[in-house]
């Protein structure tokens, strides 16, 4: 079942549409939906579909050329990239024609012909033509490294679309039918990739999903992250040490350095770079802060890497001698609402962000030091919007919101301009918050649109 992408699909359709050549990138991690995406264009355009593969340029050209063959029944056949698309600019004179090439970075990797062999074919074939081409790819790298400036294929395509991880309202319409706290629980564990949410069984507890889905032997994602680790980067150990060093708590560039085991802070920000391109990491900067601030931090941004790397990396041995039951119920369920209170956090910015999308100016978690008073203050989310800023606290925890919580909020809100207090409460707020006039926002309200 195809869930969400409506825009996406939206801006394509208009482009398979179009009366002109269009030529069109669509690229994103592993796992993310390109596939099923464009197998959504394919059955409703009847679009010519080729997936390549590692076998090398000369087969993929001729599976190709037998692709295009079966395509319009003919027995015909290409000795080349050129020369199949001659031919298809030949038969877009009688209707148009949309060719999409998915896993096209196969035929990029060891091979720096194809781009300009690409270029090539579109600047003296393809501009005047009723042709649609679109090309995709998971390395990320390797195709915004293609579209960089003085690259073959700099200023050729018409549009592009990076595909991103489902944010956790889009992400529910896949276990639309369970509790809304089991919604966030769900999103804080398996993210927004299509692929992940599609193996959740909503018929099932998180527990038993959890156990299912990552702890048994044999699980689809036992092995998920490593596999994704080892097509994605080449030192697979470095990379391991940099997110185990984040999920131990390290969030500053030198701190991770350090806890990744003393790996130089300009090869540890590089690691960073790449993990962050892939959609793992995110950077977080204190709310006021500019780009180049100290007060710069980095977190696991993808919520299977954040879960495996606290939870499983951890007790690798322990997972391997224990019950799958024994394991969750020992090192996971103990601590699983402190994982999922950091991902609260992220998703009530999110219901702000969508909320106030047309009025927000800026919104972020904020932190300082007063040296003067030794006191460390930490606000999770400043909004401000139409120059009015509130701040809010969230709270995961089994006890409503009282009093106590929101004049510790009203103390760490003085060393900011702040017009109003806001929570976002997982049980609830006592009667006497409850009358006071604060932003009160409960889990069932994020779900609501």
């Amino acid at each position: 079942m195809f869930i969400g992408r409506e825009k996406e699909l939206m801006l394509i359709e208009q482009k398979v549409k179009s009366s002109r050549f269009e030529f069109g990138i669509l690229y994103g991690r592993r796992r993310i939906g390109k596939t099923s995406l464009l197998k959504q264009i394919v059955q409703k355009h009847k679009a010519i579909y080729y997936v390549a593969n590692t076998m090398g340029l000369e087969y993929n050209m001729n599976q190709l050329s037998q692709t295009v063959a079966q395509y319009f029944n003919e027995p015909i056949s290409f000795d080349n990239l050129e020369m199949i698309f001659k031919y298809l600019v030949l038969r877009s004179n009688e209707k148009r024609i949309t060719l999409i090439i998915d896993e096209f970075t196969y035929l990029m990797d060891g091979n720096d012909r194809i781009l300009s062999l690409l270029q090539n074919i579109i600047d003296h074939s393809l501009l005047d033509s009723n042709l649609c081409l679109i090309i995709s790819g998971s390395h990320v790298g390797m195709i915004e490294d293609a579209l960089s400036y003085q690259k073959p294929l700099y200023g050729r395509s018409t549009f592009k679309l990076k595909l991103e991880q489902f944010n956790y309202r889009e992400a529910s319409k896949f276990y639309p039918n369970i509790s809304n706290q089991d919604k966030v629980r769900f999103y804080s564990i398996f993210g927004g990739v299509p692929f992940y949410l599609g193996q959740i069984d909503s018929n099932k507890s998180v527990k038993e999903n959890i156990i299912d889905l990552i702890l048994a032997p044999g699980a689809i994602f036992e092995e998920e992250i490593s596999f994704f680790l080892s097509q994605e980067v080449r030192s697979q150990t470095n990379y391991g040490r940099v997110l185990n060093a984040i999920a131990s708590g390290a969030t500053k560039l030198n701190e991770i350095a350090t806890k990744s085991g003393n790996i130089p802070s300009g090869q540890a920000i590089s690691y960073i770079n790449v993990l962050m391109n892939l959609g793992i990491l995110e950077k977080e900067i204190a709310f006021g802060s500019t780009e180049r601030s100290r007060k710069t931090i980095y977190r696991i941004k993808d919520g299977l890497f954040r879960f495996h790397f606290t939870y499983i990396e951890k007790h690798k041995s322990q997972k391997t001698m224990m019950h799958p039951s024994s394991f969750y119920d020992r090192y996971i369920a103990p601590f699983l609402d402190e994982f999922v209170s950091l991902e609260f956090e992220n998703i009530s910015r999110t219901y702000l962000i969508l909320k106030h999308q047309n009025e927000l100016e800026s919104i972020g978690r904020y932190w300082a030091n007063d040296a003067k008073n030794r006191i460390d203050i930490e606000i999770d989310i400043v909004a401000s919007i139409e120059n009015h800023r509130s701040a809010y606290e969230c709270k995961w925890t089994s006890a409503p919101i009282d009093m106590q919580v929101v004049n510790q909020l009203y103390e760490k809100a003085r060393y900011l301009n702040i017009d109003q207090l806001g929570f976002f409460s997982r049980n609830g707020y006592t009667e006497e918050v409850r009358l006071k006039n604060y932003l009160l926002y409960s889990v069932d309200d994020l779900y609501v649109e």
